[in-house]
């Protein structure tokens, strides 16, 4: 049996673990990256919306804008640690942000659509603060101000609040619409460019392997695999499942149904439907060539996934009688919650002992802002914001497609 050794051994190979390896390759750490699969993001990044989140979604959250805050704040740090990527075309401006040629996103706003109840005072105030919460993430000044520090966001204009009541009482459709600061993304263009650029600075990648046992010694760590044994003198489990198997942390499993369709209507846009009884909230993100992806909420319990799945397809179809259905599936949502919460989308960064480290994400789009605090924690630094990238073609033979891509292929 081989024996490697390496400065940072990363167990899960999703976005998590891909994000925290170019980042320490990035400054120069010899890193192994192991995943249990044969390809990379094959789990839970293989099965998610590809949903750009600006937070703009969460200001109906009751968490004080908790989440906003950090996903806004993960804006910011895509153009602090991701600008040396050409393709992440994301630009900072003194109102919003601007798209730039083609790349990580896509120039494609997502459009909220807020079901009217004109009888529920308390769903028309959530709705007005809402909607000026997102205006002000729209016109946010990303080259002056750290979203995070604006206490604007906590300081609304009693004038257009009102101003949004008559919006609605006088809205004489079932919604009223708004164009989001939301964007879908190309995750397979962006995880290449993460991967290519990794190897270039040395990243090892041991797919089809799994963790069997991690042992503490005194100057570092053991990993034995099914193949290999692996000494590190400090690892990271990006692998929800593993730290559930091995360690004590209160992880939430959540199963959000999903279905891929066929001739969704050029006019149609990117949408996602907001009610006071969450469970009519559905959405569409529209794909390549007239293909959409289908969703709605996140179910706590298996059970109920066919049932909710069989209601989004006939919803949909109510909307836009001829789509056409190419499979289903379901996104699974790993979070780290304590007894009081339903849900927590908020990434969770754990030293459980002097050499081992522990990461649960929440949400895909945070990765941007995860990863540097990691680094942040472990080394009390800023990473490097400047350095050469390697950029490829469309995907990277390692990484798994979507499930939204597999499924497109029937359309063909």
């Amino acid at each position: 049996m081989t024996l490697e050794k390496y400065e940072w051994a990363v167990v899960g190979g999703g976005i998590s673990g891909i994000s925290i390896a170019e980042i320490l390759c990035r400054e120069g750490y010899s890193t192994i990256l192991i995943e249990k699969n044969e390809s990379l993001a094959s789990e839970t990044s293989k099965v998610f919306h590809e949903w750009l989140h600006s937070g703009a979604l969460y200001s109906l959250v009751p968490d004080n804008l908790l989440t906003l805050r950090y996903l806004l704040g993960a804006t910011d740090d895509l153009f602090e640690f991701y600008g040396s990527f050409s393709r992440m075309n994301l630009a900072p401006s003194e109102s919003g942000v601007n798209l730039v040629n083609t790349g990580w996103f896509n120039d494609e706003n997502i459009e909220f659509r807020y079901k009217i109840h004109k009888y529920n005072p308390i769903w028309m105030s959530l709705v007005s603060r809402s909607i000026n919460i997102i205006n002000l993430v729209s016109d946010h000044d990303w080259l002056r101000r750290r979203a995070g520090s604006q206490d604007g966001f906590s300081k609304l204009k009693l004038n257009n609040w009102f101003n949004k009541l008559s919006d609605q009482i006088y809205c004489k459709e079932k919604f009223l619409r708004i164009d989001s600061p939301d964007i879908t993304m190309n995750s397979r263009v962006l995880l290449s460019d993460l991967i290519e650029t990794s190897q270039k600075n040395g990243l090892k990648i041991s797919s089809g392997e799994t963790v069997t046992s991690i042992i503490e010694e005194k100057n570092d760590v053991s990993l034995q695999t099914s193949n290999k044994m692996i000494k590190a003198k400090n690892i990271v489990i990006c692998a929800p499942d593993f730290l559930s198997k091995f360690y004590n942390l209160p992880l939430k499993f959540g199963y959000a149904p999903m279905a891929i369709v066929s001739n969704v209507p050029e006019k149609e846009k990117s949408f996602v439907e907001l009610d006071y009884n969450t469970r009519k909230c559905i959405n569409l993100l529209k794909k390549n060539n007239g293909v959409g992806q289908i969703g709605g909420i996140t179910l706590s319990k298996k059970s109920q996934i066919e049932d909710y799945s069989d209601y989004l397809i006939e919803e949909h179809k109510k909307r836009n009688p001829e789509i056409k259905l190419l499979g289903t599936y379901v996104g699974i949502k790993k979070e780290l919650v304590n007894k009081k919460q339903k849900r927590n989308y908020l990434f969770h960064i754990n030293k459980s002992s002097k050499k081992i480290w522990s990461v649960v994400l929440g949400k895909f789009s945070l990765a941007f802002s995860m990863a540097p605090e990691f680094y942040r924690r472990v080394y009390k630094r800023n990473p490097i914001k400047n350095f050469k990238t390697i950029e490829g073609g469309e995907n990277n033979k390692l990484i798994s497609p979507t499930s939204w891509e597999e499924l497109a292929k029937r359309k063909k």
